[in-house]
């Protein structure tokens, strides 16, 4: 189903205030969720606003509040609120503490998935300022060599200011994420091979079978080694789960950096571009006409899907109306 992008964002509003979330809440929730389905990211969409519903009206949740502050360090109690609102709050505050101070890093426990770790840095690259985070999540990579889930898909994003090309770098450290395994499911198509692990530690091309086993680290040992750093940053150092169960007790790691603490914004900003620049410029192999820098790709979908709209699944938007 083609549907208008004020439509989509009513829609979603719309299904998690029945959940008893506030409009306000609601509404950045659905904003996030909306920017993954505008950038093609439709894993981190709208396919998980049942998730977010069903686990917001069966958990009991506090205020988000600062537990602990020492120096440019801060440490953020989620609430068991859901991760998406604690991550946008706690990237708000380590903006702020970044312009006042030059610099903040903020650790964040007691709450869960936050969906497209990009959007949060981009919040930071959008007020010139560079942000970092790293997501601790519930165990689904093995280690290098092993069979059984025991790190998290554990995302890092990085996002940097710039005149030209929005420059966001997002990746989960997985060979394959959870929501490419629920779009997996959903389209009922099998997962490349030599990914993924049943719960018998079998590999696996049926996605529903990879979801309740494991998946492989991306790139071998190196992303075996990203999880593994993400997940004790993200997890250990804030007070969260070190190998957290379903929903429960996810941690971030968010670092907010005013590159005017080391140069003039204009001379930064130029100095990125003229990399961006020579990089586009590269001699090329054969067949690929361009090279486009991360973000890029994702920020040309987007704008296409303002003007056109997104297109949903119509079981989707049947399970949402």
């Amino acid at each position: 189903m083609h549907i208008s992008i004020a439509d989509a964002r009513q829609l979603a509003e719309t299904f998690l205030a029945k959940g008893g979330i506030t409009p306000t809440d609601a509404a950045i929730i659905a904003d996030i969720l909306l920017e993954a389905e505008l950038r093609g990211r439709k894993t981190h969409g709208f396919i998980r606003l049942t998730g977010i519903k069903s686990r917001y009206e069966q958990s009991e949740r506090v205020d988000i509040r600062v537990d602990e502050e020492k120096g440019p360090c801060v440490r953020i109690d989620g609430g068991n609120q859901p991760g998406y609102l604690v991550a946008y709050r706690a990237m708000e505050f380590a903006i702020e503490r970044a312009k006042q101070s030059g610099a903040s890093i903020v650790g964040v426990h007691n709450t869960s998935h936050c969906g497209m770790a990009g959007y949060y840095v981009d919040m930071a690259r959008k007020a010139d300022i560079i942000g970092l985070l790293f997501v601790d999540c519930l165990p689904r990579i093995t280690p290098q060599g092993g069979t059984e889930a025991i790190l998290g898909t554990n995302p890092i994003a990085v996002g940097i200011p710039s005149n030209t090309v929005p420059l966001l770098f997002d990746m989960s450290t997985a060979a394959i994420t959870n929501g490419d395994l629920l779009v997996a499911m959903q389209e009922g198509t099998p997962i490349a091979e030599g990914i993924a692990f049943d719960p018998e530690g079998e590999p696996t091309t049926d996605a529903d079978a990879a979801l309740k086993g494991s998946v492989r680290p991306f790139g071998g040992h190196k992303g075996f080694g990203l999880a593994l750093i993400t997940q004790i940053l993200a997890g250990a150092l804030v007070n969260a789960a070190t190998i957290p169960p379903p929903g429960k007790n996810y941690g971030l790691l968010i670092v907010a950096i005013d590159p005017t603490n080391f140069v003039p914004l204009t001379q930064f900003k130029t100095e990125v571009d003229s990399l961006v620049a020579r990089l586009k410029e590269n001699r090329r192999e054969a067949g690929i006409s361009e090279i486009l820098i991360p973000g890029e790709r994702a920020y040309r979908q987007r704008k296409v899907h303002l003007a056109k709209g997104i297109h949903l699944e119509d079981t989707l938007v049947n399970q949402l109306t």
